[in-house]
């Protein structure tokens, strides 16, 4: 899917999202870190900034981060984060690069999935990652949901609508990832919510 990248907004994303959401979003982002296991290879997909980098290295320890994410500028800014001899492997590229590291025991997607229209989604976003993971391995997902609540159906319009004027993303719809995640096997382990549901942290395992 041709979703251009977030080049131009890279330097004002984190401020715009703390204009809008406070520290919701970050809170949701690291709320289960402390739930998957520590000393693990992860494969983080779309990390934005890179503000959650310390975070991650700090309570989850892992042996390896494989940090993907389609901006240049994120990943200029993110390599700020940590230092230079942090275990992580920058990609610039998208969900075609998936495959090309081997195999995961922690997937971690922050506000990533609701880029992609769900019939794309399940076949070139989660489909790939499930098959990346190992056995028994974690997806942790972090993102906005579906809800009925009006206030929340209006801001997501109004976000997509931000989002495809400068970052050329196409999606103007959130997917259902519990139904995709549930139909490639994976199991619900933990989910927490904030404001009435829209934002959601969920960790699932797969099965053996």
């Amino acid at each position: 899917m041709k979703n251009k990248n977030f080049d131009f907004i890279a330097p004002y994303y984190d401020f715009l999202s703390k204009l809008i959401f406070g520290k919701r979003l970050r809170i949701a982002q690291t709320s289960l870190l402390s739930k998957i296991p520590r000393h693990q290879r992860i494969l983080l997909v779309g990390g934005g900034t890179g503000w959650i980098l310390p975070e991650l290295l700090q309570i989850c320890e892992p042996s390896e981060i494989v940090y993907v994410e389609k901006s240049a500028e994120m990943i200029s800014l993110s390599k700020k984060q940590v230092s230079t001899n942090s275990p992580i492997v920058w990609v610039c590229g998208g969900e075609e690069q998936f495959q090309e590291y081997g195999s995961f025991d922690i997937v971690f997607t922050p506000f990533f999935l609701d880029l992609f229209p769900e019939p794309w989604l399940d076949k070139h976003i989660i489909s790939p990652l499930v098959s990346v993971l190992k056995p028994s391995g974690f997806w942790l997902l972090v993102d906005f949901f579906p809800t009925s609540h009006l206030f929340f159906t209006f801001l997501t319009k109004i976000m997509y609508t931000f989002f495809r004027m400068v970052s050329g993303v196409t999606n103007a719809e959130l997917a259902d990832y519990p139904k995709l995640l549930s139909q490639n096997k994976l199991t619900l382990t933990h989910s927490v919510e904030w404001m009435n549901g829209y934002v959601k942290a969920q960790v699932w395992q797969k099965g053996d």
